[in-house]
């Protein structure tokens, strides 16, 4: 109207400005009399065609808008109703005010969902991590991201969330918008991806392995031969059998490193001390690394508690060690530093795959040639390896990461061509180092009283050696082959059974069945599981919590002190 008020005004002027001309042209009495006579008429014409004109205008860009917002809320309504994904929108109280077809569908079909909250339609775990990323955009976040579990109609889905504000200029109100999008049809997919990876893996590893197995395998059975053969001199037959030691040795850390690639190796995290594993194991990662390499130890004055598994820790550190060396072949200076750090920023946290908090932190570094970031991108896939395949599987440093993630830490690597590697590793810290337990008495082939243990193993190989420690040991040994031998050897034996140590996967009895087979005869019978790596564990759980776990393959040392732990501890509690 602002513009039609103009165009009166300049209306009337010209009528002014054309009655003032005509009365000098024509004077007071012109042939056709006056224009004055009729200027008012003239006005109105003018200001009705005028205005005619500016409300067409008007009116034709009113209906053009209307069409147009008809046209983009029909786009919108269509998108939304074809969108393979959930939307819904709810309010600052969080009730649901729009909700696509494929939400209703999927989480409210045959429910009158306007209007209601989401714990009126969704089970309360589910509900409250919601309700927590709703909190933070009405807060002000501008963007939300989270995973949520939920079941549907008893089928467990996963959804990948992403909330957003949406502002109401005309009301300032602010809305809570929300994509949910069904990612569980992705996880079954890289499962299945998974699972064709490892099982191309396992033609990588007959060959990638065979090499390192078959040395072994020719030094054990060499000297074992030998050993049958030679009479007399007691100094051959030692450095004979600790050959066969150090290659027994040699092949249960290749297996350790299988089983930590397959995370299925046992674990028994506790509060370690990074310093003394270190400490306690210099001699050994000297002689390792050889005499052209130099250990400078940067250890941290106060000690490093950790919560890990020492034997894994110990097997991280001897690979970095071993990966340490090989970068160096006319040696040098191998440098490993301990220490910890209080992560307090969530995004640098996250940078590393941690939550934030207190960690206690390893690294390793050398001088070596050093990586490309190619390089750096593939060190800790599987079998991937610079050097030739003689030397080496490529299985190293995909086990120091597989330890380092299964003990809910975190590795990186800073490297350059031509100046060295340095490897940092996370490891979440321990509230408190436990007091130091006394030492551990060496394994003593004669007792005062002979204690009584009952073993049950499947395998005659394993079960005859176990026999012949524990008899070293100093123990009366009772063998069974599976469960129902071992169930009738303990209603013969005609004297009291203190132990028994049992396999846990067997094809009759699984391990849990025979303790608890036994200790149905024998209330309060204390008890070893031994196994060789975690699955069995997980398939075949122990129901009795009180029973120890030692892990194949076991030394007379550990044997020993694990046997002395069960004799020694608590009497387990009655079923």
């Amino acid at each position: 109207m602002r513009v039609a008020g103009i165009y009166c005004l300049v209306a009337g002027g010209w009528i002014v400005l054309s009655d003032r001309l005509a009365v000098r042209l024509f004077g007071n009495t012109p042939r056709f009399g006056t224009i004055s006579q009729y200027k008012g008429l003239f006005f109105v014409a003018v200001t009705a065609l005028l205005l005619y004109v500016v409300l067409k205008r008007r009116l034709d860009s009113i209906a053009r808008s209307q069409q147009a917002l008809s046209e983009s809320e029909s786009r919108f309504a269509s998108f939304m109703d074809n969108l393979p994904v959930a939307a819904f929108v709810r309010d600052r109280e969080g009730r649901y005010v729009y909700a696509n077809p494929y939400w209703i569908e999927h989480f409210s079909k045959g429910i009158d969902w306007k209007g209601t909250l989401p714990e009126q339609l969704f089970e309360t775990r589910s509900v409250a991590k919601a309700d927590e990323a709703h909190r933070r955009i009405v807060a002000g976040e501008t963007l939300v991201e989270h995973l949520l579990h939920l079941r549907i109609q008893g089928v467990e889905t996963d959804w990948i969330v992403r909330r957003f504000p949406i502002h109401m200029g005309a009301t300032g109100e602010t809305l809570v918008g929300a994509f949910a999008l069904d990612v569980t049809d992705r996880g079954k997919l890289e499962d299945r991806l998974r699972q064709a990876a490892k099982m191309e893996a396992v033609g990588l590893l007959a060959g990638g392995i065979a090499h390192d197995f078959n040395n072994l395998l020719t030094v054990i059975g060499g000297y074992a031969q030998m050993l049958e053969r030679w009479r007399g001199e007691p100094a051959a037959i030692s450095r004979a059998a600790a050959e066969i030691r150090r290659a027994s040795d040699s092949g249960a850390l290749l297996t350790g490193q299988l089983l930590a690639f397959s995370r299925k190796q046992v674990l028994q995290p506790k509060p370690t001390c990074l310093n003394a594993v270190i400490e306690s194991s210099i001699s050994l990662l000297q002689r390792l690394v050889g005499e052209r390499f130099r250990l400078d130890l940067r250890l941290a004055p106060d000690p490093v508690a950790v919560l890990a598994d020492q034997n894994q820790l110990e097997q991280v550190l001897l690979n970095l060690l071993v990966n340490a060396r090989d970068a160096m072949p006319s040696g040098g200076v191998i440098r490993i530093s301990t220490g910890s750090t209080l992560l307090q920023d969530a995004a640098a946290a996250a940078c590393l795959g941690l939550l934030p908090g207190r960690y206690g932190w390893l690294s390793v570094a050398d001088h070596g040639h050093g990586m490309d970031a190619e390089t750096q991108a593939r060190i800790f896939e599987p079998f991937f390896t610079t050097k030739d395949r003689s030397k080496g599987t490529g299985l190293g440093l995909s086990t120091v990461y597989g330890i380092v993630q299964h003990s809910g830490g975190a590795i990186r690597v800073e490297s350059r061509p031509g100046e060295g590697a340095e490897f940092h590793i996370y490891l979440p810290a321990a509230g408190s180092l436990p007091a130091s337990p006394p030492a551990s008495p060496a394994p003593q082939e004669s007792r005062a009283v002979q204690e009584s243990i009952l073993l049950v193993e499947d395998s005659p190989a394993v079960r005859a050696v176990a026999s012949q420690m524990l008899k070293v040991l100093g123990y009366r040994v009772l063998e069974a082959e599976g469960g129902p031998a071992a169930l009738q050897t303990l209603l013969s034996a005609g004297f009291p059974v203190h132990l028994v140590i049992t396999d846990v996967s067997m094809p009759d009895w699984q391990g849990p069945e025979v303790l608890k087979r036994l200790r149905e005869v024998q209330p309060g019978l204390k008890a070893i599981f031994i196994t060789g790596y975690s699955a069995e564990m997980a398939e075949h759980p122990p129901r009795e919590r009180d029973a120890l776990v030692l892990r194949k393959p076991f030394t007379l040392q550990s044997l020993g002190e694990a046997v002395r732990l069960a004799l020694e501890g608590p009497a387990p509690p009655p079923p």
